[in-house]
C-alpha cells in the first residue's frame, strides 16, 4: 500500500501570494504563548506595513502546526486547526487568531479537569465566531463510532502530515522560523514590527 500524501503543500498561507520571492515559514503551537506573540505581530502590524509599502505581493507567510506533547491539550487544539483547514481554509487564519485570543483558557491550569470532548466543545465555540458551521466543525472532531485508535479520520491524517513535516525539518521549539527554506535562528518571538521589517525589507528590494 502506498503512503498517503497531501494533495497540496503543507501549511496555512497567511498572505496568498501567487509567486513570492520570499517565503517565511513559521512553526507554531497554538497553545504556546510565544507563538501567540509572533503570530499577532506578523498578522497585524508587519503584514499591514508590507501592504502599505506595496511589497506584500513578494512575500508569503506560512503557518505550520506543531503540537507540543508536554501540553496534552495542544494536540486537540491543533486537531481543531486541521478541522478548520479541511472545512474552509480561507477562514483558517481567522480561526487561529480566535484560538490565540482565548489561549489562556486552554493553558494547563485551566484544562486539567477537562475531557477531550470538553476541549472539542470549547474549540468548536471559537469556530462559530470565525464563521464556521458549528455542527459541521464539531462533527470533524467527533469520536462517536471510532473503534480502537482509529482517530479522527481526515483530521488525524492532516495532523500526521503536519507533524511529519516539522519533524523532517528538525523543529523542536515553538516558534521556529524558516526563511526561503533555511532556519533563521536569530528571529525571536519578541521581535517588534520594526525588527521584522528590518530583517525582511532588504530581501524584498530589487537587486
Amino acid at each position: 500500500m502506498s503512503v498517503p500524501l497531501p494533495r497540496e503543500p503543507i501549511g496555512i498561507k497567511m498572505t496568498h501570494v501567487p509567486s513570492p520571492s520570499v517565503i517565511v515559514e513559521m512553526f507554531h503551537d497554538v497553545c504556546c504563548p510565544f507563538s501567540n506573540t509572533m503570530f499577532t505581530t506578523i498578522h497585524g502590524p508587519v503584514i499591514g506595513e508590507l501592504k502599505k509599502e506595496k511589497v506584500i505581493e513578494k512575500i508569503e507567510f506560512v503557518f505550520h502546526c506543531v503540537p507540543q506533547p508536554w501540553h496534552s491539550q495542544s494536540c486537540c487544539m491543533n486537531e481543531a486547526v486541521m478541522a478548520a483547514v479541511i472545512l474552509d481554509e480561507t477562514r483558517a487564519v481567522s480561526y487561529i487568531k480566535g484560538i490565540f485570543a482565548h489561549q489562556e483558557s486552554f493553558f494547563d491550569d485551566s484544562t486539567g479537569d477537562l475531557s477531550r470532548n470538553n476541549l472539542y466543545e470549547k474549540l468548536s465555540d471559537i469556530a462559530v465566531r470565525s464563521g464556521y458551521d458549528r455542527t459541521k466543525f464539531r462533527s470533524l472532531l467527533s469520536l462517536e463510532g471510532v473503534a480502537g485508535n482509529e482517530g479522527l479520520g481526515d483530521v488525524t491524517q492532516h495532523l500526521k502530515w503536519a507533524v511529519k513535516y516539522h519533524r523532517v525539518r528538525a523543529v523542536h521549539v515553538t516558534p521556529t522560523v524558516f526563511i526561503n527554506g533555511m532556519e533563521a535562528p536569530d528571529v525571536s518571538s519578541g521581535w517588534s514590527p520594526k525588527e521584522w521589517l528590518a530583517r525582511l525589507e532588504p530581501m524584498l528590494m530589487p537587486v
